[in-house]
């Protein structure tokens, strides 16, 4: 309530603000509510490499409210999915062109949001509400500079919001389905209040069972955004928004494969305590957490002269959220201090008083504590961009700043009655496992011309950027050293190219090199300790070649890419010989040190096509790819250093098809009336790599199948005079309400198969696949007066 208040007073301030901060007339900029993005636009006619953008009416052909990533499953080597066929948080999982969500950088109006990481990461829907992107740009090589993130090694993704509508109006969403699903949305746009500023504010609400458990768990969401928008007669202008997202839920459970093909719609988490410890650590409403999460920023544009411009984008984030896990023991600090350490080691280790563990699982009642896991990250900085032209040449020269903290640490409290509930005593925090800190500190300089010759026919960017990262990291309950250091990347290139065969044909191509520095999950989410001159930055180097041919009703794209990535980072023992318990290499420990891990190589194909017959249209995209871990010799370190990841070298990448498809049709039967089919076919993958506990030993792969998942929409716009724009959408996903494996876990991907032994090799208990969504229905309905 208290920022509903808060948002809805800016909104009232600017309002009467608005006479005072109005000191020239305007026009309101050419981006308008449900942005129309162009064929050329949507194929990425004109640009040095390759990019396909969705608009507004591509991403409401989703239900209204729904996770706005999976709008990418239309671009050819994007894959996304998600535990619910609306979204989700812990079950969100991304990939484009065989590389990680850790690995794709992600901007919001071109604000760097992060990584998506689920443990302390930002996933884009947290700042964001699908009602209110007009459009989002898929850069699936490396190649476009000026990009602010640490993460794009392989691509970016940049989602855009709309701009303020015109006139004053409301806009009201409603939406039920599947699974008790339930939506409400409200925008109010203040039009054209003063020359050239306008506004909107909008506040939704929606909440959902969690299809695999619906007696204990759901997801509930408020969101709220602010945006304003001045613009000058000279073409300069001024953004800004606030984004505030309020998040709980009960996300899904991961199982074996055996464990899916003998229940395909369960995820094995119980939907009613039994008051048994031992069975209750799989009780589904301990599962989850909550999230709190600011994003506020600015983006402005000045205009220097007819040659020259200037780009100028503040912005500050944070995040307050817990994630909880119920265990089945208690654990208690000897000498009544949680955080207790009594010295360090000759390895640096933390030395503390004995850890008592209470442990009678199989008893009703017996002791049982939950596990919580605070996180909170702030993160500030400012983009800049310098633009000139003169001639043939288009310069730009710019850069971008962030500073940033994060914590996170590991709490334990009993739990009252475990026979009764999973309630807990927060007054008694009995056991503090750590509290780990990391500061990351990022400058990234870049420069490009842009050449343009033979009637411009022949466009060449010709760029180079640079990178400066500075970690300080500690774990003081942990280990004694203040893990502090930078590394830089070279001067790294980014060239691309376009030419103008033909009337509607185009060539292009690029070659890039990127760093991405060091993960910041090898300070939070480890102990392992640290050595600067150990590790080498993480880096790649992209290539791509593309043919489009792209008109007004037509489009079609070929375009094949090669990535190699290298220096990825793992934690490995520091003895490679001695015996040591897989836990310790998962959770990390001054017995582990982080190191440089053979990479991956990805290569690649990917067709798009598009045709607009009038009352039909046809849409296609195809992606072959090949993703590999590097093959280092049997026997060797760096073999062995992949194996103490869980990574068997020469083996296909996790979770990446060989081949991918997606297929729609389109079909007008009268005006205001829209129905849309697709298909979207996944084929079979690598789940997992089986790997031996305390050995490491190499065991083999296991293979998940494809799968095939058709769609149906159905919208009706009704417009009439003197009444608000009606549209009525029904959608169904998953028709034929087919069985599958969804995604691998990012979550347990590095560890070794706990229930193989040499006596049971064929035994599989590591939890692994997120079962993919049942069919679901979603009503939506929107009124705008």
């Amino acid at each position: 309530m208290r920022m509903s208040t808060l948002l809805v007073s800016s909104a009232l301030c600017l309002i009467m603000a608005a006479p005072a901060l109005a000191q020239t007339t305007a026009t309101t900029g050419a981006d308008t509510i449900d942005e129309v993005v162009v064929t050329a636009e949507r194929f990425g006619s004109g640009l040095t490499r390759a990019t396909f953008t969705i608009g507004a009416e591509d991403i409401q052909e989703r239900p209204l409210g729904a996770e706005i990533a999976q709008a990418l499953v239309k671009v050819p080597g994007v894959q996304v999915s998600t535990g619910d066929a609306r979204g989700g948080s812990f079950s969100f999982e991304i990939y484009m062109r065989g590389l990680s969500d850790e690995q794709i950088g992600l901007t919001l109006d071109g604000i760097p949001t992060g990584d998506s990481r689920f443990n302390g990461g930002s996933p884009p829907q947290r700042f964001i509400e699908s009602s209110n992107v007009g459009k989002i740009t898929v850069s699936q090589s490396a190649g476009d500079i000026g990009a602010p993130s640490r993460f794009a090694l392989g691509g970016f993704i940049d989602f855009v919001t709309d701009a303020p509508r015109k006139d004053f109006g409301a806009t009201v969403e409603a939406g039920v389905g599947s699974f008790d699903f339930r939506r409400i949305y409200g925008r109010v746009d203040s039009g054209e209040i003063a020359p050239g500023l306008s506004g909107y504010l909008t506040y939704s609400h929606q909440e959902n069972d969690v299809w695999a458990g619906r007696e204990s768990r759901g997801s509930e969401r408020d969101h709220y955004e602010l945006k304003v928008v001045k613009a000058f007669d000279n073409g300069s202008f001024l953004k800004a928004r606030v984004s505030y997202n309020d998040q709980t839920d009960n996300d899904f459970n991961i199982v074996t494969k055996g464990e899916f093909e003998a229940s395909p719609r369960s995820d094995r988490a119980l939907d009613a305590i039994t008051g048994i410890p031992a069975k209750d650590v799989d009780f589904g409403g301990a599962l989850g957490g909550w999230r709190k999460d600011w994003l506020t920023y600015a983006n402005s544009h000045i205009v220097l002269s007819d040659a020259l411009s200037l780009d100028v984008n503040p912005y500050y984030q944070s995040l307050k959220g817990e994630s909880f896990r119920y265990q089945d023991r208690q654990r208690v600090l000897t000498g009544g201090d949680p955080r207790a350490v009594t010295g360090y080691n000759a390895n640096g280790g933390a030395v503390r008083p004995t850890l008592t563990t209470l442990r009678n699982s199989n008893l009703l009642g017996g002791p049982a504590d939950m596990r919580v896991t605070p996180r909170d990250r702030e993160r500030y900085g400012v983009t800049g961009e310098l633009k000139a032209r003169f001639g043939a040449h288009a310069l730009r020269f710019g850069g971008w700043w962030e500073g940033g903290d994060s914590t996170e640490k590991r709490n334990f409290y009993p739990i009252f009655n475990s026979a009764q509930g999973v309630a807990h005593d927060r007054s008694k925090l009995n056991y503090v496992e750590y509290e780990r800190s990391a500061s990351v500190e990022t400058t990234m300089l870049y420069a490009q011309d842009e050449i343009r010759a033979f009637d411009d026919r022949l466009k060449v960017d010709l760029g180079v950027t640079w990178y400066n990262v500075k970690y300080d990291a500690k774990s003081p309950l942990e280990y004694k050293a203040n893990v502090k250091f930078s590394q830089h990347s070279d001067i790294n290139p980014k060239l691309g190219a376009t030419f103008q065969l033909a009337d509607a044909w185009e060539l292009f191509g690029g070659y890039a090199k990127n760093f991405a520095g060091i993960p910041e999950d090898a300070f939070l989410g480890s102990t392992a300790v640290i050595s600067p001159k150990d590790l080498d930055p993480v880096a790649t180097e992209n290539v791509d070649l593309g043919l489009r041919y792209v008109k007004p009703n037509m489009a079609f794209s070929i375009q094949a890419y090669d990535v190699s990535l290298k220096n990825n980072v793992g934690i490995v023992p520091r003895d490679p010989t001695a015996a040591l318990d897989p836990d310790e290499v998962v959770r990390g420990n001054v017995a582990t040190k982080a190191v440089n891990i053979a990479g991956i190589k990805t290569k690649g194909v990917e067709l798009t096509g598009y045709y607009d017959f009038g009352a039909f249209d046809l849409y296609g995209s195809y992606s072959r790819q090949d993703a590999k871990h590097d093959n280092p010799a049997v026997g060797s370190a760096a073999r062995r250093a992949l194996a103490a990841v869980a990574v068997i070298g020469g083996a296909d990448v996790r979770d990446i098809p060989k081949n991918s498809a997606f297929a729609q049709v389109g079909w007008k039967p009268l005006g205001g009336l829209k129905i849309d089919a697709n298909v979207r076919y996944v084929g079979d993958r690598v789940g997992g790599h089986i790997v031996a506990p305390t050995t490491f030993q190499e065991i083999g792969v296991e293979r998940i199948d494809g799968y095939t998942l058709v769609g149906l929409t159905a919208s009706y716009d009704l417009k009439g005079q003197g009444l608000p724009d009606l549209r009525f959408q029904f959608n169904v996903d998953n028709l034929f309400d087919e069985a599958y494996i969804g995604a691998v876990s990012g979550s347990t991907a590095t560890q070794p198969e706990f229930g193989y032994t040499a006596a049971n090799p064929n035994n599989r208990t590591l939890d692994r696949y997120f079962v993919g969504a049942p069919r679901t229905y979603t009503l939506s309905v929107r009124a705008r007066f």
